[in-house]
């Protein structure tokens, strides 16, 4: 065969291929990453770990009111928490894990 034609089938393989796999768009990176409002009050900090043990308020659409830990990995927002505040905050939940961020302080 000619190396020419050989060329082009590589080509117009890559190029019907490539176009089967998109490229991850904000829509999709919306869908793998959610947002979920949270308000309660901080009972303990657990240091070594970073996780704020939190009585929070049902978290609609997403867990009844109960108390437990989340994970808090920004430094920032660590340094902002203390036991006995009401806060509220944004929990991202991803696949696999969540996290707390946007904490503030409630009156």
């Amino acid at each position: 065969m000619n190396r020419r034609i050989i060329l082009s089938i590589v080509a117009a393989s890559f190029a019907i291929f490539g176009a089967c796999a998109p490229a991850p768009t904000p829509a999709t990176v919306a869908e793998e990453e959610k947002r979920h409002t949270l308000t309660g009050e901080v009972i303990r900090l657990e240091e070594k770990t970073k996780v704020a043990v939190i009585k929070h308020d049902e978290i609609k659409d997403f867990m009844e009111a109960m108390t437990m830990g989340f994970p808090v990995p920004d430094a920032a927002e660590w340094a902002k928490l203390r036991a006995g505040m009401k806060i509220k905050a944004t929990i991202v939940e991803r696949k696999e894990d969540f996290y707390l961020t946007g904490v503030e302080e409630m009156p």
